[in-house]
């Protein structure tokens, strides 16, 4: 089983294993119905929230019938979260109006911390996969962490990454630091987890140790002007911050989850046209 020390699901979920809904036509018939209400925005829907959304799909298959039916309906987007590099079961039938989104770190953090993923290499093959077979891919740097020498591990990361996919069809593109609630803390403590204890933390609003916020803005600031120097119409959004990290680190004001919502409604509308 694919195994994130980070993950902050270790802190919400009391048991380990993964939950499967596979009742496809209900799931099918309320997508359909939340399709038909929305009259102003682009739905996105998404799985991989609480499970891979690839890691399982050669033995339950649940995905394929999903991405047809966004292919057939052409009125809503979905994107599949994953660190297992493979499509094989769903590759004859990707389309655009399924993103195939993939966590990417350093090979250091991966190696360490993401036990029994898929290698960066294979990741970033798969993608450029997604590409060639006419879809558009979601990369998600997150969690960022620091440690030492961690700026020219993501340097090379970026180098990596602008030298095998294509960045103007990267649809979108999240950033957003490690954060954790305290029980994460006393596990990486007891664990032994240095990769994810360097750095200045404070707790946050939310109850969450974040890095300090100056460390933050340098940060953001650093990873964000060198994917725009690699492509400068990159939709890049952060994760869980604060309006003023926005505007320091972007330039936009993002204040609401309705101004939010609305740079996605333009980025969607700017990729896919009239055919949404």
């Amino acid at each position: 089983m694919l195994s994130c020390s980070y993950c902050i699901l270790r802190g919400y979920l009391n048991a380990p294993h993964i939950k499967v809904h596979d009742d496809l036509p209900y799931i099918l018939a309320q997508i359909e119905e939340a399709i038909g209400r929305e009259k102003n925005h682009v739905l996105r829907f998404g799985t991989g929230e609480l499970g891979d959304s690839l890691a399982l799909e050669r033995e339950l298959g649940l995905h394929r019938p999903l991405i047809q039916f966004f292919g057939r309906k052409k009125r809503a987007i979905l994107e599949l979260k994953s660190k297992w590099a493979s499509i094989r079961p769903v590759q004859d039938v990707i389309n655009p109006y399924t993103v195939v989104s993939f966590s990417l770190a350093p090979s250091r953090i991966i190696v360490q911390e993401e036990k029994r993923t898929s290698p960066l290499h294979k990741r970033l093959d798969v993608l450029r996969q997604v590409q060639d077979l006419g879809g558009f891919v979601g990369l998600h740097f997150d969690p960022i962490i620091i440690y030492p020498g961690f700026e020219k591990d993501y340097y090379a990361l970026i180098e990596n990454i602008a030298s095998v996919l294509d960045l103007k069809r990267v649809i979108w593109v999240s950033m957003g630091l490690l954060r954790f609630m305290p029980k994460l803390y006393t596990l990486f403590l007891l664990e032994g987890r240095r990769n994810l204890l360097h750095g200045e933390f404070i707790r946050g609003e939310d109850g969450k140790y974040r890095y300090i916020k100056a460390e933050r803005i340098r940060i953001y600031k650093m990873l964000y002007e060198l994917l725009k120097s690699k492509e400068a119409d990159l939709f890049i959004y952060l994760c869980m911050e604060r309006p003023d990290i926005w505007r320091e680190v972007t330039g936009m004001d993002v204040a609401t989850t309705e101004g939010l919502v609305a740079l996605f409604d333009g980025r969607v509308k700017k990729f896919y046209g009239g055919a949404l």
